[in-house]
């Protein structure tokens, strides 16, 4: 049995330039770094600086990424990294023709099921890979940092072209309420596809779109309150500012 992984690269492109890294690092402080090039447009020196401003951000993707480059070389040692710390935690990592990876219990490990994967693919992630392919294939990407529609506008537009009837006659502002909530999913195999690739730009097909729809999402969400929110339940703010989700969502909150 394998568990199969969406690389992180898609779920930053369905956003549309904007978004994943800015949620997920937003407010953090960190080491001191270098100055990026003047060259560098405004979104990634942004993503950048979110990156390295998280205290939580690894040593070995600060190296990488504190010159505000990641490349080819940085990059494809980073998958080895993260493969070679899978292989110690008892895991085979393959890749999948069109995006993603597999994951397969290595022999003599002991894992009994590879759903167990998942607590050391995202431990791996944050280790050595996570960030630095979300920046090295959005920066290849959109190299001008153009930012483009939101991920809600382009499912929206979506839905309407293949005829999805979820969230007709909503505002806007209901519609992306609708899909930004943790337990949704789409009515139609195409909503399904519209909503992980909804410009079309991975090359996902329905069934794929489908396995990663069946996959545990895990969605935060700070209130303007300050209350936190992982999969729609409320989790609990420590005074330091540490946020306890019950293990599932990982928050930092800012100082």
């Amino acid at each position: 049995m394998s568990a199969n992984f969406c690389r992180r690269f898609a779920r930053w492109r369905v956003v549309g330039a904007v978004g994943i890294v800015v949620a997920c690092l937003a407010g953090c402080t960190g080491s001191p770094h270098a100055e990026p090039s003047a060259t560098l447009p405004e979104l990634w020196q942004t993503q950048f600086n979110q990156a390295l401003d998280n205290p939580n951000l690894s040593a070995y993707q600060r190296q990488v990424l504190s010159d505000y480059v990641v490349t080819d070389g940085e990059y494809q040692d980073a998958w080895r990294q993260f493969v070679s710390c899978m292989s110690d935690r008892g895991w085979s990592v393959e890749l999948i023709d069109g995006g993603g990876y597999s994951v397969t219990a290595a022999p003599g490990s002991g894992h009994a099921v590879a759903d167990d994967a998942s607590v050391d693919n995202d431990a791996c992630m944050d280790q050595y890979l996570g960030n630095v392919e979300l920046l090295y294939l959005g920066v290849k990407a959109n190299p001008q940092g153009i930012v483009g529609p939101s991920r809600e506008a382009l499912i929206r537009s979506c839905f309407a072209a293949h005829g999805v009837p979820d969230g007709a006659g909503m505002s806007d502002d209901e519609f992306t309420a609708m899909v930004r909530q943790w337990d949704y999913h789409a009515s139609t195999p195409e909503g399904v596809l519209c909503y992980w690739d909804p410009d079309g730009s991975q090359g996902m097909t329905v069934a794929q779109a489908q396995q990663m729809d069946a996959e545990p999402r895990k969605v935060s969400e700070i209130k303007p309150d300050g209350t936190v929110y992982c999969n729609g339940v409320q989790c609990t703010v420590n005074p330091d500012k540490t946020v306890d989700c019950g293990g599932v969502c990982n928050i930092t909150l800012p100082p």
